[in-house]
């Protein structure tokens, strides 16, 4: 059985969030998708999004997954970080996928992660421990940049067998750059799936403080 993890903060999820998982999905042909939004994550500072509301939004990673070509069988949103966050933890992906592998035994394990995750992937927690636990998916977020990728995945895999690259038409956006947009006023349709913009109109996230 294979499970293919996709992490992030998803603050809020957007097309690209999509693009990389659609790709890392396909290049490995999962049983099963899980999406985990992150409760405190170590590189960035906690999401002023609820971690009920982030999930929620989550939802919209099926439409990866949706269709006659699907590439799993199945996708759920995991809460676990986010429960973790909530009960005082700071929680490290490794964490994670020792928690999968307690959930899901015997089962091969695969971490999507984007082009700039694996430039600086030795400076993650017990990277190591990462790489014996699960093979990286590894999507590139920028054109251009697979001689880097290459020679990085080389440094960190010298055996070849741990980091699997996605191929993928890369569509660059950031979440940071769409909260500023939305906080501008924009609606931002072209870069966020139905179900985000309807939580965050439900919810009014991300306005401008004073609006």
């Amino acid at each position: 059985m294979k499970i293919l993890l996709y992490g992030g903060t998803f603050d809020p999820p957007h097309y690209g969030h999509l693009n990389n998982l659609r790709a890392a999905a396909s290049r490995v042909q999962p049983d099963e998708i899980v999406v985990m939004p992150a409760g405190v994550s170590p590189f960035k500072q906690m999401s002023a999004t609820p971690g009920a509301l982030r999930a929620e939004m989550c939802g919209c990673f099926a439409e990866a997954v949706q269709g006659p070509r699907a590439a799993a069988r199945a996708l759920h949103v995991s809460t676990w970080e986010i429960e973790q966050a909530a009960a005082g933890r700071r929680n490290y992906t490794v964490l994670t996928l020792e928690m999968l592998a307690r959930q899901y035994p015997g089962a091969e394990l695969y971490l999507a992660i984007g082009s700039d995750m694996l430039l600086s992937f030795d400076g993650w927690h017990r990277w190591q421990e990462i790489l014996r636990l699960a093979h990286l998916v590894v999507t590139s977020r920028n054109t251009g940049d697979i001689p880097a990728l290459q020679a990085k995945a080389d440094q960190l895999d010298p055996g070849g067998s741990r980091v699997l690259f996605a191929p993928v038409t890369a569509l660059p956006m950031a979440s940071s750059d769409i909260r500023a947009r939305l906080a501008g006023g924009e609606s931002c349709e072209n870069e966020l799936p139905a179900l985000v913009q309807r939580v965050i109109a439900r919810e009014g996230l991300y306005r401008a403080k004073g609006d």
